[in-house]
């Protein structure tokens, strides 16, 4: 009746046949995720094959897929056993589908459309490279997986989009009218004394930082104001910190303030002393300042035309740092009209429409594949109605079709150059 106690819970016996029992659940769950896995890859090869077999939309013509496509069908039925684990399988399941749809789009297409177009292309390269690699290489691990091409797209063209005051104007089309609009109401009132703000409004890529950057670079406009700053509102990439002293800072950096003066300023007297700085600068001047894309609904912005009440606080408000009664001038760019109309109130707003002229579109296309020595093909005279119709009047559309077909042409001029080398060499 008095056994020894065993320090184990469990008999030996029992521990073996609940190991055997996991062993055969874990084998099970693999044996459903190799099913999951086999299930996504025909996913993946069955919209390889609809890609390859969709109709040649424009662009398919124009960003060069087709021959990604057939490599990756290719790689995939060569490997029996293809290194892409399940997240990487979903990402081309994923962004292949959104292709096909895109594809068959029989509108316009958007600038995130195209940029999306240009990522899928550099995401389709590198998955190429890495599963060739995968062939020939027994370390483990597989392809690894790029960024999204729509997420990384959306980034850039909505949170990063960074400009300067520069253009040509000579690639500038079919602006003509409101660049003359413009050039008179600056420089051609009735009163030079009086502050005015302006506000260029519209849909993204309807060309309204190009309209300004011609403004401001024309030469009567370079005669009338001085100084002259342009300030780009966009937010930089992992910005943090107080919004309203990064815009101060920019401008004051844009007048020539050192860098050592602008910290000095913001770290004894805080946001009221940059603005104070900024007034100081422009005392007495007829400035010209273009504020680009504006995106920020802070109170700090609004009513640019107020003067410093007696009893104000310089850091309440920008417009405390924009003297008045020097004629003055702020442009303001933005995609919101509220945040403009805020800025500069509604009966100081221009909106730009879509260019009317068809073949302002096709211009500034061909000027987007016309450079670094890339000659423009004779053969895309056939596509010109249906480019012209898919950037449906917005300039930025029609320059990133250009660029994706200059980025073509040049790869295709680097592999020429580099086969004629090796053939040279042997």
């Amino acid at each position: 009746p008095f056994k020894k106690k065993t320090s184990e819970p469990f008999p030996k016996a029992f521990r073996t046949c609940l190991e055997r029992v996991g062993r055969k659940q874990r084998r099970g769950r693999g044996e459903m995720d190799g099913e999951i896995e086999q299930y996504l890859l025909d996913k993946v090869m069955e919209a390889i094959k609809a890609a390859e077999s969709a109709e040649q939309s424009l662009l398919v013509k124009l960003v060069p897929l087709r021959s990604h496509f057939l490599d990756l069908n290719k790689l995939l039925e060569k490997k029996a056993n293809p290194k892409l684990d399940r997240e990487k399988l979903y990402y081309l399941n994923n962004v292949l589908t959104e292709w096909l749809m895109l594809s068959k789009k029989q509108r316009s297409y958007s600038p995130e459309a195209l940029r999306f177009a240009i990522n899928l292309n550099s995401s389709l390269k590198k998955i190429k490279k890495d599963l060739k690699v995968g062939d020939s290489s027994s370390t483990g691990g597989g392809p690894s997986l790029p960024p999204n091409p729509q997420s990384s797209a959306q980034k850039k063209l909505e949170i990063y989009r960074w400009s300067c005051r520069s253009v040509d104007a000579a690639k500038v089309h079919g602006l003509d009218d409101q660049v003359l609009s413009m050039e008179r109401l600056l420089v051609g009132r009735e009163r030079n004394d009086e502050f005015r703000g302006i506000g260029i409004v519209g849909m993204g890529g309807i060309g309204k930082t190009t309209l300004s950057q011609v403004i401001f670079n024309k030469q009567q406009v370079k005669n009338h104001f001085l100084p002259r700053i342009w300030v780009c509102l966009s937010k930089k990439p992992n910005q943090d910190g107080d919004n309203r002293k990064e815009i101060v800072k920019r401008m004051l950096i844009c007048l020539g303030v050192e860098e050592e003066i602008i910290n000095s300023a913001d770290e004894k007297h805080g946001l009221p002393g940059l603005v104070f700085s900024l007034h100081l600068q422009l005392k007495g001047k007829r400035y010209l300042i273009v504020l680009d894309d504006a995106w920020d609904t802070d109170d700090f912005c609004k009513n640019l035309d107020n003067c410093l009440p007696h009893d104000g606080k310089w850091g309440e408000k920008l417009a405390y740092g924009l003297p008045k009664g020097n004629g003055g001038t702020v442009i303001v760019t933005s995609r919101s009209e509220e945040i403009a109309k805020n800025m500069v109130h509604e009966e100081n707003l221009r909106r730009l429409q879509p260019l009317p002229d068809r073949e302002s579109c096709w211009l500034i296309f061909k000027d987007s594949v016309e450079k670094d020595g890339i000659e423009f093909p004779s053969d895309l005279e056939i596509l010109k109605e249906e480019i012209v119709n898919k950037c449906a009047g917005l300039p930025l559309a029609a320059k990133m079709m250009g660029q994706i077909k200059h980025e073509q042409l040049q790869t295709v001029k680097q592999q020429d150059a580099n086969h004629q080398q090796q053939q040279e060499s042997t």
